[in-house]
This record gives C-alpha cells, structure tokens and sequence, in this order.
C-alpha cells in the first residue's frame, strides 16, 4: 500500500450574520479538508484547524508536506510525522500553521489506517476504548445576564449536567464585575448539581484572573478555561498556586511542547488538546502519556471547526486515559443582535452528526472516524482562486 494523492479542500462559510464571542464577532467558519488516496484506492480524511486563512494551510500541505509522502506506505504514521516536523523544524517552523497543516495530514492517516482494518479509529489508538463519553453544552454565549441566565436554563432541561459560560467582558461592557454577576445568577438558577466551566478566551491578565476566582470561590466553578493569554505561562502558574478553582487550556498550544512547559510547571489542571492542531492523533498519544504521568485531565477541544475536526476530538476522548469531558458545540450559536446562526461546516457527512443523551455522546462505531464526507455539500463551501 503506497500513498498515491494528497487532495486539500480550503473551506469558508460565510455568516448572514456574526456570532457573538468573547475576542470579537466571528463572520466566517473556515477548515481545510486534507485526503489521503493510496495505491489500492482507500481513502482517509483529515482537518486542519484553521482561523481565517484556509489556502495558507492547504499550500503548505500541498507544497511542502505532500512530496514529502507520496509513494510512501501511510502505515508508517509513527515515521512520517516524524520526517515531516524534522523537515519543517530544520527551517525554524515548529508551531502554526505548519503544525495545523500536519494535524490534518496526521488525522487522514489515522481515519485510513482505521478503516482498513474495519475498526473505529478510537480502537486502533489502544486506549480506554470508551464507547460513549460525557459531554459539555458549548456554551453560554456573551449577552445581558438574563439571556445568559435563559441560555444556562435551556441547556440543563436538554439534558446536559455540564455547562460553558463565556467570561471575560471588556470595560464597555461591565467588565470583571458583570461577568461574577452573570456566573452568580446562572448558578442560582442552574442550582449546585451542573457543572459550571467558565471560558475566558485569553481576556485577563494573571492579576485579573486571581480577583475574579477570588469573587467566584463559593460558587463551586468546575473549571476557568484560558484565563490569560495562551504564551503566558507564568500567568498561568500564579493563578494556579491563587485559587482552588482547577486551571484548564492549552487549545492554543502547537504539538507537546507547550503542553510540556504548562504541565512541568504545575501550571494546569485541566488539558484541552486540539487534535487539529497539536499535531493530530500521533501528538496527542504523546501528550496523553504526559498528562498521565502527571495525573490531570484532559478535555479535548472542538470549536468553530469543520465536522471532521469535531468527530477527530470524540475518538480522542474516546481513546484517552485521563477523560474529564468532550466539548459539545451546540449547533445554535447566538448571533448578533438576537436570534442564532449555525456553523455551516459541522454537518458535512452523509448522515446526521451525533447528537448527545442526557450529557451523554455514542462514539461512532463504523471504520475510521466512522462517518463519511459529503463531498457535493464540501464543494459548496471550497474557496478556489
């Protein structure tokens, strides 16, 4: 079996009209889809995480990964991750879109080697081999207190035990102050049994951080995710050593070695690896074994990202040690001035996304990743030019 094409598919989807997010509205959803065909036309498909540029990401598949693999055999994944960063890292690219670039190569590897063997991708990664794994309601989106209160309380009646509540509100808009508010009254209303994780995207700095979790310390927060921004590790470490509340991050980190310096440093309670951005499965088997040695929890990021990237995360979480919880993107995202909007990229297979029971998501069980693109629904939304 020999790799015989590499095919990227840049993606956009533009919004009528913009999600409300905590770092600025969110016009567009962007992926890119990388296939893997091999000699004996079997086919593994795979996403980079992306943010805004899609075509970066794909030339650098395509330009300075692709030839690198063709007439290879893609069952020597282990090999070929490793060829690829050491290219790449002897050029002084070790992190962004390089990485992301590699994670979806990684992943379409992972997604053929899994349906050859007529095995869920899950299983071949040799570990918990969970079939079903909890999950989070994401999230809470940005509003007055009694949208995000009203947000809170439909989730719960959904069924979910695990919420995400966005924090970290500028001056103009409250601050500080508002966000405690808002988590105080969804706690009132959600009462003490759901779980509260809270998601800053990056909004404080370490000073910030520590008053905020000091408001916050009776409420019984379950996690504050990215409380500062993601290269401030010595942020990280004090809020750590201030507060009860567990730490969580690390979606901004490329491959293991920012993962390495948060954990080392007892910065972190809680690890959030994007499968497409780390490095894809081969990098998060690396991590997994790091955060088990250290014995915390990982919870695998999913956000704005295609469906690919989406089902990639659950058979992470399906495979890891350590499982705290998956995150869940709700389909209906809040938008701008009211009403909400869907992220067009999510559902591009030819059957329906898993959909969670009662905090609860089935792995799927088919080959592979175990669902299968719809490449005429792909194409409607494929940049080219």
């Amino acid at each position: 079996m020999k790799i015989e094409r590499i095919m990227t598919h840049a993606l956009a989807a533009r919004l009528e009209r913009p999600v409300v997010f905590a770092i600025g509205p969110y016009h567009t959803f962007t992926a890119t889809l990388v296939e893997v065909t091999t000699d004996d036309g079997r086919t593994g498909v795979g996403e980079c995480i992306v943010r805004r540029a899609p075509r970066v990401t794909a030339a650098i598949v395509n330009d300075l990964l692709a030839p690198l693999l063709l007439g290879r055999d893609p069952r020597d994944i282990g090999r070929l991750w490793d060829e690829m960063f050491a290219q790449l890292r002897r050029w002084g690219h070790s992190r962004g879109f390089v990485l992301e670039a590699m994670s979806g190569i990684d992943i379409a590897l992972w997604d053929l080697a899994a349906r050859a063997s007529g095995e869920p991708l899950y299983r071949i990664l040799r570990g918990a081999a969970r079939d079903r794994v909890p999950c989070y309601a994401s999230k809470v989106y940005l509003a007055n207190t009694p949208g995000m209160v009203e947000q809170a309380r439909q989730q719960v009646e959904a069924g979910f035990r695990a919420i995400k509540v966005q924090v970290g509100r500028s001056e103009p808009l409250g601050g500080l102050l508002a966000d405690v508010a808002t988590v105080r009254a969804i706690r009132e209303a959600v009462g003490p049994d759901v779980l509260l994780l809270l998601d800053a995207n990056g909004a404080f700095d370490a000073a910030s951080a520590v008053r905020f979790c000091r408001h916050l310390d009776p409420l019984d927060i379950a996690w504050l995710e990215e409380p500062v921004p993601p290269d401030d590790v010595s942020g990280y470490a004090l809020l750590r050593r201030s507060t009860t509340i567990p730490v969580a991050g690390g979606e901004s980190e490329f491959g293991i070695f920012g993962f390495r310096d948060l954990i080392e440093r007892r910065a972190i309670d809680i690890v959030q690896p994007d499968v497409s951005r780390i490095g894809g499965f081969t990098a998060a088997q690396w991590l997994g074994g790091l955060v088990y040695a250290y014995n915390l929890r990982v919870a695998p990021h999913t956000g704005f990202s295609a469906g690919v990237a989406h089902l990639a995360a659950l058979h992470l979480a399906a495979a890891v040690p350590n499982l705290m919880t998956y995150e869940y993107m709700l389909p209906d995202l809040l938008a701008a001035g009211g009403g909400t909007v869907q992220n067009p990229l999510r559902d591009i297979f030819t059957a329906p996304f898993p959909a969670p029971r009662e905090g609860m998501l089935d792995v799927p069980a088919g080959p592979g990743l175990g669902y299968d693109v719809d490449w005429a629904r792909v194409r409607a939304f494929e940049v080219t030019g």
